[in-house]
């Protein structure tokens, strides 16, 4: 019996011992959070606007920029060229008709084929085709 007791009463000291050590330590965490919070809330100075637009971008090209910048470049926009009608020597193209040996866009129509036209400019040759066919037009020659 004086065993059992003895046991209980080491048991409940050290209990008590650990409550106090856990209540104090609550303390010390909320003393470490209120000192960075203090730390957060000053104000703190960094570079003016004038600085910051010193500053190199290292995102964007620069090169690209002073092109873009420079408003006596001509803006470059590749042209599709599409072949939508051919009726009597005349090829309907990008919405404009055009006769044999007139110029489209930097390209001269050289040749004018029953499906196609061959368009040259220097030494590069290239061939517009018809869109596919469509079978509710029908077209015929009544001569």
């Amino acid at each position: 019996m004086k065993k059992i007791l003895l046991l209980a009463g080491i048991v409940s000291l050290l209990m008590s011992a650990t409550i106090n050590g856990l209540s104090q330590k609550p303390q010390i965490n909320i003393e470490k959070y209120n000192t960075i919070f203090k730390q957060i809330e000053t104000k703190r100075v960094g570079p003016s606007d004038v600085e910051l637009s010193m500053i190199y971008n290292p995102f964007v090209n620069q090169h690209i920029l002073k092109i873009i910048k420079d408003k006596n470049v001509t803006k470059f926009r590749p042209v599709v060229l599409q072949l939508y009608g051919i009726i009597n020597n005349r090829a309907k193209i990008n919405k404009k008709w055009y006769k044999l040996r007139s110029k489209v866009y930097d390209y001269k129509l050289i040749k004018i084929k029953d499906i196609s036209v061959i368009l040259k400019k220097n030494r590069k040759k290239i061939e517009l085709f018809l869109r596919k066919k469509n079978d509710k037009i029908k077209i015929t020659k009544n001569f």
